[in-house]
């Protein structure tokens, strides 16, 4: 046996009561009247080798460690599971410690894999000291409600994130969502409709959305009041039918180019009215470009 095992296995033995295997016979009578929580250590040779104890004590001992096996069995079992997950994830108990993070944590948090688990959250991460998210995961450990908050990434410049705080019997999680391209999209999309309203009270500016085909998908009023024709008589016509034969080729070009993806372009032209009057314009052709690729272009019209 090794010299720090001898002073363990001595430590123990000079702690509780002992007797040796060849008076166990003899005194077992007597060594039945221990306490519940009491154990004798059975010797040979004096060396102890076997414990002697009550049921009731050893049942409360194999429950003790089943629990505490239990409970490393379920952390080790969420931090898995929240691996698996595309969001950040952080389990903090209720003394602020963080008993688990996943790998999204870490990049979203700007910290190397490992680095966070087994310490002080607020520790950890001090950039969350004194911000919504301290005040909430503190609200949540105090109260134990849930709270939510869409909030800029303060570890990385121009991101946004929604932290989502759950508290549970032992824990309280918290869920970061990376929300940058939502935000961006929200706020492009409002930037669009705030366009499109500044030119439909523009009286010199037309626009129209065409297809992938070059035809008419949406007229503005505008335009349909330049050619003198209603948006239900212009859908699904090609727009190239409606400039002048003369110029037909010059914005094709221009058009075929805007839709295989190299930029917009602006070019002098002109456009047929009902009358069959050619009002000259300037055309700014953009591609339309969505999540799954080319969705068409978009037309500006202004008169000459």
């Amino acid at each position: 046996m090794a010299l720090q095992d001898r002073e363990v296995a001595n430590h123990v033995e000079t702690q509780h009561p002992m007797v040796s295997s060849a008076d166990f016979a003899g005194k077992f009578g007597q060594l039945r009247q221990m306490q519940d929580d009491e154990a004798i250590f059975v010797t040979h040779h004096g060396r102890a080798t076997h414990v002697l104890t009550t049921v009731r004590h050893y049942t409360a001992l194999q429950q003790a460690n089943g629990a505490d096996r239990a409970e490393t069995i379920a952390t080790t079992s969420v931090h898995e599971l929240a691996n698996c997950l595309s969001i950040g994830v952080l389990l903090i108990d209720y003394d602020l410690r963080i008993v688990a993070a996943n790998r999204v944590a870490h990049v979203q948090l700007d910290r190397q894999d490992g680095d966070l688990t087994g310490r002080k959250v607020f520790e950890a991460l001090p950039r969350l000291r004194r911000s919504l998210i301290e005040t909430y995961v503190l609200r949540a450990v105090a109260s134990k409600e849930p709270y939510s908050a869409e909030i800029p990434s303060l570890f990385r410049e121009g991101a946004w994130v929604r932290a989502e705080i759950h508290p549970f019997a032992h824990y309280v999680t918290v869920l970061f969502h990376d929300i940058t391209d939502d935000m961006k999209i929200h706020r492009l999309a409002d930037a669009r409709k705030s366009l499109r309203e500044a030119i439909a009270v523009h009286d010199g500016i037309g626009y129209i959305c065409l297809n992938t085909r070059g035809h008419i998908d949406q007229a503005e009023p505008t335009f349909c009041e330049m050619i003198h024709l209603p948006e239900e008589r212009l859908r699904h016509v090609a727009l190239a039918d409606l400039i002048p034969v003369g110029q037909r080729v010059a914005f094709r070009e221009a058009l075929d180019r805007v839709l295989s993806g190299e930029g917009a372009r602006t070019i002098d032209s002109a456009i047929l009215s009902n009358e069959g009057r050619a009002v000259p314009v300037r055309i700014t052709i953009a591609e339309l470009r969505g999540t799954y690729g080319n969705e068409g272009a978009i037309v500006l019209l202004t008169r000459q």
